[in-house]
């Protein structure tokens, strides 16, 4: 998957009402291996997806000083092995994606694990994916797209309100009519508006 697509998960899973967890080198984007040995408390589908985590370039992705038999699990091979100390220097990293969605988790009210959680666009095989969250005076309008085309909904939506502010994703195109909008999202993306009170 690309680096957006993997932006969009997390974004998922931090939008949406409950605990999210991200399972150590999600935040990297560390790929499941195939093919590894079965090793003590998992069973060998699950091995790959416990491999070290890949710190730095270099011997064992920074993971170890040991000779690489020497580790219960291999670490990633690939030359483009993705790696917490190169993420760190890039802004437009994974890692760094993933940090500013964790910190818009933490200081949203509307994404707290029990704030309200309103379905506004939501049909069988039909993208975009629209949803509310709200908190007090806290609201967010929150959509998703994982398709490979532009995708535009129409939905009620009463809530007073003077405007849009994009905390996340790329920009959508909003059409606010009295009682209802019309969002159009581009393709493989996600958007996540502060709505604006009145």
């Amino acid at each position: 998957r690309t680096v957006d697509e993997l932006e969009m998960i997390t974004a998922f899973g931090l939008t949406m009402p409950g605990v999210p967890f991200i399972y150590y080198g999600t935040e990297i984007g560390m790929r499941q291996l195939h093919d590894l040995p079965q090793i003590e408390g998992a069973y060998k589908p699950r091995a790959g997806a416990r491999t070290p985590m890949q710190w730095a370039p270099g011997a064992n992705l920074g993971f170890s000083t040991a000779k690489p038999e020497q580790l219960s699990l291999p670490v990633d091979s690939a030359t483009d092995a993705p790696n917490v100390e190169t993420q760190e220097k890039d802004p437009n990293s994974l890692l760094n994606r993933t940090r500013r969605l964790t910190h818009l988790k933490h200081t949203e009210p509307a994404l707290a694990a029990y704030a309200e959680f309103v379905p506004l666009f939501a049909q069988p095989d039909t993208y975009p994916y629209v949803f509310a969250r709200a908190s007090g005076k806290s609201v967010l309008l929150v959509a998703f797209n994982p398709s490979a085309q532009a995708a535009t909904a129409q939905f009620e939506f009463t809530t007073e309100h003077k405007g849009f502010e994009l905390l996340a994703g790329r920009a959508a195109v909003i059409k606010d009519e009295p009682g209802h909008l019309q969002l159009e999202i581009p393709a493989q993306s996600y958007t996540i508006y502060r709505v604006v009170l009145r």
